[in-house]
């Protein structure tokens, strides 16, 4: 008797379980937070007709790659539509800038950034584990410089001041893909297109790399 009770309780629990299971792969989340890394590639920003002695001297960036991290959390009102807030950060790199008058050159840091955006998403099931999305956004950059000096190659000593509004507006679109693994883990892949409302106006392309997890 107690035999049978205990090959009834085994059975009982592995049907909870596998029941358990394709319930989490079945049953919609209603909400993803997501772990983003990848990369920014910042276009080309300004013009040499911009030059202004003494108060624009290296009126051109060159296009630059930094490396970016995020996160997000998405709210999803409809298996296939949802809304979402996430923030990334911005890493520093190296770029030459130049005098087009004299042609001094001097190797500056970009400065770091904060991005905040709030966006909504449009999906597309292909199978119970993978789907695609576009989306909208818009939100806001915070452009973390400071005054800096440098050395030109020349020997000078350069003063790059930090821009006199260090927030600016943005617009973003994106698409990407989702494989999840379980009904509550996954990854993704993405590509997202920024426009900066700087001064100048600022493009930015960022790939990313994430990871899903639904609840």
């Amino acid at each position: 008797m107690r035999k049978n009770n205990c090959i009834r309780i085994a059975a009982l629990a592995a049907m909870m379980l596998i029941a358990g299971d394709l319930a989490a792969i079945t049953v919609p989340k209603s909400k993803q937070f997501t772990l983003r890394g990848g990369l920014n590639l910042f276009s080309r920003c300004g013009r040499e007709s911009d030059y202004q002695p003494g108060e624009n001297d290296f009126p051109v960036t060159p296009a630059f790659m930094a490396s970016a991290a995020g996160i997000g959390l998405t709210f999803f009102t409809s298996s296939s539509f949802a809304i979402g807030f996430d923030v990334s950060y911005g890493a520093r790199a190296k770029v030459d800038l130049r005098d087009p008058s004299d042609g001094e050159i001097i190797r500056a840091d970009t400065p770091q950034n904060l991005v905040a955006i709030f966006s909504l998403f449009q999906y597309l099931e292909l199978s119970q584990r993978t789907r695609l999305f576009v989306s909208f956004g818009v939100g806001a950059e915070y452009c973390m410089a400071k005054e800096v000096e440098y050395v030109s190659d020349l020997g000078s000593r350069i003063i790059i001041s930090a821009p006199a509004n260090p927030i600016s507006p943005l617009a973003v679109a994106g698409i990407g893909g989702q494989w999840m693994f379980s009904g509550t883990l996954g990854i993704g892949l993405e590509c997202r297109a920024f426009c900066l409302f700087r001064n100048p106006l600022q493009f930015l392309t960022s790939p990313a790399l994430t990871l899903v997890l639904k609840f």
